[in-house]
């Protein structure tokens, strides 16, 4: 019987082995063979976050196509962890890159269509053509000594638009369509006299505001000429 042959060295042995056993148990599982543990011998949500260590993850380690837009966190990927040149035109999504997301001031002469744009509604206040409209003036005419204009050298005012002074020399010009800040009148020319031609603004006897009185003189004595003059806005 076994009680009859129990002897301490029978328990001591005995023991020992279950020792043996368990260590060497432990032991095999602390050294795995390389490559032992796959996918499949792993249960489902053992791999944590908490568990991977900190830039174990690296770019060659991720399959291809694994990371989704469903799996990016919000606010993940900031401007400091793209690298330069990687967002190319195909990788932008039609009609993503909206006015909003447009820095001001980033976008350069080069990188717009000009057939995008329409055209300058005045350039009066350009900072290199601060008189660009007089480059074709909206009224324009050529007067003769009696005040009858010619159309073929004429914008904007026509005959009706030019009056007799009080006195001779004196021409009153009404611009049609807008109030003129200012004019420029240069006598036609004459080899055999020397005419002078001057505008007044801001209303006379001969004209009142807002008409524009000309004025021609010939040798000093003021009389009938005739003569250029622009006006500009």
């Amino acid at each position: 019987m076994i009680k009859r042959h129990l002897t301490y060295a029978n328990l001591t042995a005995t023991l020992a082995l279950f020792i043996a056993l368990g260590m060497g148990s432990a032991y095999a599982a602390q050294q795995l063979a390389p490559k032992s543990v796959g996918a499949t011998q792993l249960r489902p949500g053992a791999v944590t976050a908490d568990k991977l260590r900190k830039q174990a993850v690296t770019a060659p380690k991720i399959e291809s196509l694994a990371v989704k837009q469903g799996k990016i966190a919000n606010a993940a990927i900031t401007a400091e962890k793209i690298a330069d040149g990687s967002i190319s035109s195909q990788k932008i999504v039609g009609g993503s890159v909206t006015p909003e997301k447009i820095p001001d001031d980033s976008l350069t002469g080069q990188k717009v269509n000009e057939a995008t744009l329409g055209q300058v509604p005045s350039a009066s206040h350009a900072d290199t053509s601060s008189f660009a409209d007089t480059s074709n003036p909206e009224a324009f005419a050529k007067v003769d000594g009696e005040g009858t204009t010619f159309p073929a050298y004429s914008k904007g005012i026509g005959t009706s638009n030019v009056k007799q002074g009080l006195e001779p020399g004196i021409y009153c010009v009404e611009v049609p369509g807008f109030v003129p800040r200012g004019a420029q009148a240069t006598p036609e020319f004459a080899a055999h006299a020397d005419v002078s031609v001057y505008v007044k603004f801001g209303g006379t006897a001969s004209c009142t505001y807002p008409k524009v009185e000309v004025q021609t003189y010939n040798n000093g004595t003021r009389q009938k000429e005739p003569f250029y003059i622009v006006f500009y806005r």
